[in-house]
């Protein structure tokens, strides 16, 4: 029979707690965090916005005035000649193959950390860490980011183009497009939670890409509710630490406009100038702190649960619900 035992506290405090004790990999985290894997919901919210909306423009979503300034540049370098349009490529090569090779570097960092921490619960060295960097896990780490994220695009792209040509002004057409976004949203759902479980398994476990596919496909199954229910209790936690982020940051901009306002009315310049520098490094260091404390928790999180994935069964809060209402 099931265990009742609640998990998801204890986890999620246990989460809270690795992830404020190893500070250290928060500037690690925040750059792992670029490869947006882990806040399922967040992130699938953020490619149904770019795959599922009619009429979107996906690069201003993206890139918003960045890809305009894009498009301005590459139209300059367009227009300045065969060399010119060679050395601009090479060097955009260059700092997206060392952007992936970085970020995908402190995911493994990253993994690995939390692995250890779960097990050993113990203060890790720079040394330790370091030693367990592979070049073989992590191309298996970077193939898992890539096979997932172009499989969710096709998922979500594939879904929006069916549903675009729906005709929607009917009855039909509407309940059709309404189900069809479900279902599709849906998977990439489950590819998202699917993709967590794998990364854990290639980072931490040392295993090949399709072992740890099937590994992370096998966990997912044992409990599917469960995982589905802490991808939404992790989106809920992100949720309220980024509403606290902001608190956070209006905080930090209260006495600087003041005192920033005051060294106006006085005139001087290098007062403001000051008081201007201050603020932004106090609020760069202190959005590097939370986003590398959201990161953190959120990688702990799913290194619990697949902890408690291989262990003896137990039901999910959905369940146990459904069980005591229908039992009354």
């Amino acid at each position: 029979m099931k265990s009742e035992s609640p998990i998801y506290r204890p986890m999620l405090w246990r989460a809270l707690q690795t992830a404020w004790e190893h500070k250290e990999l928060w500037p690690f985290a925040v750059l792992a965090g670029l490869a947006g894997t882990g806040v399922v919901v967040n992130d699938l919210l953020q490619q149904a916005e770019i795959a599922l909306t009619p009429g979107i423009d996906v690069v201003n979503i993206i890139g918003g005035d960045f890809a305009t300034f894009i498009r301005s540049y590459a139209g300059l370098v367009l227009s300045s000649g065969t060399a010119h349009i060679i050395t601009a490529t090479l060097g955009i090569c260059a700092v997206i193959l060392g952007g992936s090779f970085i970020v995908t570097l402190c995911q493994q960092l990253l993994l690995v950390a939390m692995h250890r921490s779960v097990h050993r619960k113990k203060r890790l060295t720079g040394r330790d860490l370091l030693r367990a960097l592979h070049h073989h896990h992590f191309l298996r780490i970077l193939g898992v980011d890539l096979l997932f994220h172009v499989a969710i695009f096709i998922v979500l792209g594939g879904g929006g183009a069916l549903i675009r040509e729906l005709p929607t002004n009917i009855p039909a057409g509407g309940a059709t497009a309404i189900l069809l976004a479900a279902a599709t949203l849906f998977v990439a759902f489950v590819l998202n939670v699917i993709a967590m479980l794998t990364l854990i398994a290639v980072g931490e476990e040392h295993v090949s890409i399709l072992d740890g596919i099937r590994e992370g496909c096998a966990r997912f199954m044992r409990h599917p509710l469960v995982a589905c229910e802490v991808a939404l209790l992790v989106f809920a936690a992100n949720l309220v630490l980024t509403i606290a982020f902001f608190f956070g940051l209006t905080v930090l901009a209260l006495p600087t406009g003041f005192l920033f306002a005051e060294a106006l009315a006085q005139g001087s310049l290098g007062i403001m100038i000051g008081i201007a520098l201050i603020g932004t490094f106090a609020a760069m260091v202190f959005t590097v702190c939370m986003a590398g404390f959201m990161t953190t928790f959120t990688y702990a999180v799913w290194t619990l649960l697949a902890e408690y994935l291989d262990r003896a069964p137990f039901a999910s809060r959905f369940h146990h619900h459904t069980r005591r209402a229908l039992s009354r």
